[in-house]
């Protein structure tokens, strides 16, 4: 079945309708799955690779990729209930994606919710550092509140972008040559 994007995200919000789905849960699904696509058609751009839709993604989605965007969501403090919600969402949409053999693979199987628990001993030390970066940006570069809000944004989305690969074990390699 070959559809266009707009056509796919629109047959699965009105198949989540003929399940029984509320307006406003459709709307939840329709949300998360354009933020999930405007991500990942960004982290494409910043691989070097042009991807404007969901047909254009397709062949770079795996496992790892929606490691990636849990990452993404985790490093930039997304609230909890709104990561699970949109893993939620787009375990629905593999779904829907395998059954219609738009995708050969559910790409969300293994994809865990993120838990409530307490944060790893990492995940602290980067906080600390982020937060040491935003107060040196405040006081000692006496930056306005929106450029510190847009420095901390980039350092997040860096270290979202660098978690994917565990340099120390060369398991994964760093994009153009990096």
């Amino acid at each position: 079945m070959q559809l266009t994007n707009n056509e796919i995200v629109k047959d699965f919000l009105n198949h989540l309708l003929g399940e029984g789905k509320s307006a406003v849960s459709v709307k939840n699904y329709k949300s998360d799955v354009a933020h999930f696509l405007a991500w990942a058609v960004l982290r494409l751009k910043s691989f070097g690779t042009y991807a404007e839709n969901f047909l254009e993604i397709t062949p770079f989605i795996n496992h790892d990729f929606f490691g990636g965007y849990k990452s993404f969501m985790v490093e930039n403090k997304t609230k909890i209930k709104t990561i699970n919600r949109r893993l939620s969402t787009l375990r629905g949409f593999s779904r829907y994606l395998t059954s219609l053999q738009v995708l050969d693979l559910d790409f969300m199987e293994g994809i865990q919710n993120v838990g409530i628990g307490t944060p790893t001993k990492a995940q602290e030390k980067t906080q600390d550092i982020v937060d040491r970066f935003r107060e040196s940006l405040s006081k000692d570069k006496k930056a306005s509140p929106n450029t510190v809000k847009n420095y901390i944004s980039d350092v997040r989305n860096f270290l979202a972008w660098t978690s994917e690969f565990d340099i120390d074990n060369q398991k994964g390699k760093l994009p153009n040559g990096i």
